[in-house]
């Protein structure tokens, strides 16, 4: 195991390959969820949670499943409710930056909350992450799960479990009508993910093809955010370009962003970043400096940002 892997995956990692119920996120369920939560934390701890919530009862288990991956609210200290996260209301108050998911910014920034940890979805984050190749079938990227599981000394979860997580999956980010559907492909039709265009299933093939290019609905102000997260959680001032395009974590690689439009936002990042972070290029070597990476407000501002630059629509 390299050591790039063991920071990933340190000792007690469990990662986790269900909890969906197969149902791919739609847009108004963590709005739903977050309107209930307010009043009734132990929302789903009661046996009339789907009812309350006006889904299935299985929707409702996905509802929760989706809301804790996305970082809007997690299991109280207590163990009998849940808590609201602080993204949780800016996102998804009345007043929030994006309520619905209607906006780029929106969808961007749950893709990476969903990608970017790995104690998050676990077949999310690989697949942005450290898949090998940029084409897969649904069996290879299964047979890759398994060996790396194995690798860990994880459990190895079933082949039909893992068979449904990819299929989730790949329903949360293939746009509608380009695979064949299976009987929930409903589900398409509402997913946020669905709409920044990541992956591409290949005309009568079983194949499946991870997008990279310019994101120009990705604003600017969400890739600092995810280089000040990297910084941040590694205690650094300082990183390469080299791992802002292909680390693990990185925005190059959860954001599907190609080398030049990565390096030209980059050479921006003085002024989206209001003179927290600087682009260097010196003596061949090119990385950003974040002096005060210590400090958290500058991320929550730069989230701020990311839903203020552009124009919110119905």
């Amino acid at each position: 195991m390299t050591a790039a892997l063991a920071n990933l995956f340190p000792p007690g990692t469990a990662p986790t390959f269900s909890g969906h119920e197969t149902f791919a996120l739609r847009s108004t369920w963590l709005k739903k969820a977050y309107d209930v939560l307010r009043y009734t934390p132990d929302l789903f701890y009661n046996e009339d949670a789907f009812v309350q919530l006006g889904v299935g009862k299985n929707m409702a288990q996905s509802i929760r499943h989706w809301g804790r991956v996305c970082g809007v609210f997690l299991r109280s200290a207590s163990g009998d409710g849940h808590d609201i996260t602080p993204l949780g209301h800016a996102l998804l108050g009345d007043e929030g930056w994006d309520p619905f998911l209607v906006t780029p910014a929106g969808r961007w920034l749950l893709h990476w909350q969903v990608a970017a940890r790995p104690d998050a979805a676990f077949t999310w984050f690989y697949t942005f992450n450290l898949l090998k190749g940029g084409e897969f079938t649904a069996a290879q990227l299964a047979a890759q799960l398994r060996s790396l599981a194995a690798e860990h000394d994880w459990r190895v979860p079933s082949d039909a479990t893992i068979a449904r997580d990819i299929e989730c999956m790949l329903n949360c980010y293939c746009r509608p009508g380009s695979r064949q559907l299976s009987p929930m492909s409903e589900d398409l039709l509402f997913c946020p993910l669905a709409d920044l265009g990541l992956l591409q299933a290949l005309p009568g093939q079983q194949i499946y093809r991870l997008v990279s290019g310019a994101q120009p609905d990705l604003p600017d102000a969400l890739v600092a955010f995810a280089v000040h997260q990297m910084l941040y959680e590694s205690g650094r001032q300082t990183i390469a370009f080299s791992d802002l395009a292909y680390a693990p974590r990185s925005p190059g690689r959860v954001f599907r962003l190609d080398e030049d439009s990565l390096l030209s936002r980059l050479q921006r990042f003085r002024d989206i970043t209001e003179g927290h972070a600087d682009y260097s290029d010196q003596a061949g070597i090119r990385q950003v400096i974040w002096p005060d990476i210590g400090e958290r407000p500058p991320a929550d501002r730069l989230l701020e940002l990311a839903f203020t630059s552009e124009a919110r629509y119905a």
